[in-house]
């Protein structure tokens, strides 16, 4: 056997028959919880209110969904769901910071989906629509930033003659609305 195999093969002995093998990765650094005092034994049986388990149940829940979020993305799904869940276990274990996910929603989203939704699960799809929703345009079509405004003007047009194809006078005033709800309803 050579030197660098043998090494290998000594470290890989010592490490496998180590009583302290077991150590925190330095990252998990946990705000809630006192880990460093303890051993596996007692941290695994920690109870973590927020998940209704303990501290190895969620370990274990957590590994489960990130191999689970990557079959998602091997088969070009977004995955979401699966994010917001990796990241609101991370929070009940006090893992800081929580992961942000490169092809995922910004962290400040999941973080205010996270105090939202305080036990509430949704879909991945209702989460992806929320997202969308959040961050659309709602204001006035013209207002969209660095616009030509001739572009502005034409969308404004189109916009008019679309509602005016549907009866609808964009103009109109809700109490023309209403008024003239009640117009059509003597009528029929």
């Amino acid at each position: 056997m050579n030197k660098d195999f043998q090494r290998w093969l000594n470290d890989y002995e010592s490490r496998r028959t180590d009583p302290d093998r077991f150590r925190m990765p330095s990252t998990w650094h946990s705000s809630k919880y006192s880990l460093e005092d303890l051993s596996w034994d007692e941290i695994r049986n920690l109870p973590v209110p927020e998940l209704g388990c303990s501290f190895g149940g969620a370990c274990e829940s957590l590994r489960k969904n990130w191999y689970k979020f990557k079959a998602q993305k091997r088969e070009g799904d977004r995955g979401w769901d699966t994010i917001l869940r990796i990241n609101k276990i991370q929070r009940a274990l006090g893992l800081e910071p929580l992961t942000e996910f490169r092809d995922g929603p910004p962290i400040e989203w999941v973080i205010q989906q996270l105090d939202l939704e305080e036990g509430f699960e949704q879909s991945g799809e209702e989460l992806e629509l929320r997202y969308e929703e959040d961050n659309q345009d709602l204001s006035e079509p013209s207002e969209i930033e660095g616009e030509d405004p001739e572009y502005a003007q034409l969308r404004k047009e189109e916009r008019e003659s679309a509602l005016a194809d549907a009866g609808i006078d964009p103009y109109e005033s809700e109490e023309e609305k209403k008024e003239r709800e009640q117009q059509s309803d003597i009528w029929f």
